[in-house]
Formats: C-alpha cells, sequence, structure tokens
C-alpha cells in the first residue's frame, strides 16, 4: 500500500486512529505496524484510566497482548491469502473457500476428540480404581512392599523372608495388577 509506503520511507502522514489497518505482509516490528501498536496502546491506557477499571496492567503487558493478538490476525490472513495448486495455478476463490473449511473442519474434529478423550478417562472407573492404588502405594511406602529382588553386596547374598500380614492378603490382587502392570507398559513408571 502506497499510504505504508510513504509513512516509512518518505513523509507520510502514517496510520489513522479512526481507520487502522495493519501491514499484514510484514511482522509487528515494520514502522507502520509499531505505530498502530503504539496507538491502540494508548487508547487502552486512556480508556483504562478513563473507565477506571478495576485492574492495573503494566505498559507491557498491555503490549504483549497486542503483539500476541497482531500474530494470530497475521496468521490467519496468511493461511487465507491463495496458494499454488498443483497444476501450479492460483487458486479461485471457491477452491480457496474449500481449503478453509477443510482445515477448520479437521482441528474442529482434533478439538472434539481432545475433549472426549479429556472428559472420558477423567469420569471412567478405571481412572478412579488407578488413583486409589496410588494413593494405597504411597500410603504403604517402601515398607509396604515386599523386596523379590535382592543385592549381593561383598560377595554375601541376602535372603529376604516374605511375611505374609493379615491386611496385605486383601490387596495381594491389586499389588499384582501394579506389578504386572509395570511390567507391560514400564514407560509409564
Amino acid at each position: 500500500r502506497e499510504d505504508v509506503y510513504s509513512y516509512e520511507y518518505e513523509d507520510g502522514p502514517g496510520p489513522d486512529l479512526k481507520n487502522l489497518a495493519f501491514d499484514l505482509k510484514n511482522g509487528f516490528k515494520t514502522p507502520w505496524n509499531s505505530k498502530i501498536i503504539d496507538l491502540l496502546l494508548e487508547e487502552i491506557q486512556r480508556r483504562c484510566s478513563e473507565e477506571r477499571w478495576p485492574f492495573q496492567r503494566s505498559e507491557a503487558y498491555f503490549r504483549e497482548i497486542l503483539h500476541d493478538r497482531y500474530k494470530r490476525l497475521r496468521t490467519i490472513w496468511t493461511a487465507a491469502q491463495p496458494k499454488i495448486t498443483a497444476k501450479g495455478t492460483l487458486e479461485t476463490p471457491t477452491e480457496l473457500e474449500q481449503r478453509l473449511i477443510v482445515k477448520k473442519d479437521e482441528t474442529l474434529k482434533a478439538t472434539r476428540q481432545t475433549t472426549r478423550r479429556r472428559n472420558v478417562c477423567s469420569q471412567s472407573p478405571d481412572n478412579c480404581a488407578w488413583r486409589w492404588l496410588q494413593q494405597l502405594v504411597k500410603t504403604l511406602g517402601e515398607g509396604g512392599m515386599s523386596s523379590e529382588e535382592s543385592d549381593v553386596e561383598n560377595d554375601i547374598e541376602t535372603v529376604l523372608r516374605v511375611k505374609n500380614m493379615v491386611w496385605r492378603r486383601a490387596v495381594e490382587r491389586e499389588m499384582d495388577i501394579i506389578d504386572h502392570q509395570r511390567l507391560v507398559d514400564d514407560d509409564i513408571f
């Protein structure tokens, strides 16, 4: 755009607060985009003091938010630009729209799957059982588990005798589940 060029390389007037338009072909550090961010920052600070917002934030805080918003806007704008097709031609508006719809559908599907997975896992009875087993192991501590593996120190083999405690018989099956899971899926421990 010529107004961006005249502001950056000549003595142009710069962005108009009533009709702001970022130069999305470039990053937020260009003189034009920096000026727009400065104008928006001044407007936020003016409103904050005039409207007596219940919270006060630093200039750096609002500047970072504006930079993040600009980056998101530029990402969306870049994705909405026509791409070169397999035939070597520029996408038509219909092809562009179809590509954006497919991309949005893929994103929504992934979001739904992630949400469902998170909800199902947190409500699963299996999850409750594993939490109970975790609490059991933490409660018992190292002394509550029998050691079946012994270290040999100084050529003296230590023999450990398993003492079957009455309370342990009630959870022996659960402890076997933990041992079995450790052998099957050792990367979770």
